[in-house]
């Protein structure tokens, strides 16, 4: 007679001593304190408009789970094909606004399949020199670069007002609307802080009722 009893407590305890439980912890505590720091890297840097609390606590989770999932799969071929099999059916819909979120999310990924695998030096040096140098990149981009703005400038007549907008650095016209009113003109300009006071001599203008500045969203990205 067959006794499941046995048979479960063997499979259990078969599929328990495949994996072991002190290597299994080390990774992913690893995983967990590197999480943490992409995390950092990812809030110290962040160049949106909306800095999401939910989409950091996203990456750790993200990185943690992958890291379990291949501490399972390594130990069991079968399990491997079966796992890419129901994984290359799953649809992520939610959409990632900013590009820079994207590499996050493949670098939690990739951490946390190294981490699964065992290679805790190469995760570790990894991990720390890919945020040392996002950093690098990121800060000298933010000194070098100047922000990109939306202008809106309402104004009566024509001659000096489109003059001193065309002259602006990275002027590009988006809208203009001629009215009776007078004239309308969304345009974007890359300027920077001491740059921004020379729409002063602008707003001083005869002619213009009103000037508008708004932080573009398409010139937050590196």
């Amino acid at each position: 007679m067959i006794n499941f009893t046995d048979i479960i407590k063997g499979k259990f305890l078969e599929e328990f001593s495949a994996i072991s439980i002190s290597e299994a912890l080390v990774s992913i505590g690893l995983c967990f304190l590197l999480s943490l720091f992409i995390v950092y890297i990812y809030r110290t840097t962040y160049a949106g408009v909306n800095y999401s609390h939910s989409f950091a606590g996203c990456l750790m989770m993200l990185s943690m789970v992958t890291t379990v999932v291949i501490l399972v799969i390594s130990s069991n071929v079968v399990l491997s094909l079966g796992m890419v099999g129901a994984l290359s059916i799953v649809r992520f819909r939610t959409a990632v606004k900013e590009a820079t979120d994207t590499a996050f999310l493949f670098w939690a990924i990739a951490t946390g399949i190294i981490c699964g695998a065992g290679y805790v030096t190469i995760s570790i040096l990894v991990t720390v020199l890919l945020g040392i140098l996002f950093a690098l990149v990121y800060h000298m981009g933010k000194r070098s670069k100047r922000d990109c703005y939306l202008l809106v400038v309402r104004y009566t007549g024509e001659g000096y007002v489109e003059d001193h907008l065309e002259g602006l650095r990275g002027y590009k016209l988006k809208n203009k609307t001629i009215g009776k009113a007078g004239t309308e003109i969304v345009a974007e300009v890359r300027l920077s802080q001491s740059e921004l006071k020379t729409l002063e001599d602008l707003r001083a203008a005869t002619g213009v009722s009103e000037l508008s500045v708004m932080a573009s969203v398409s010139g937050s990205a590196l």
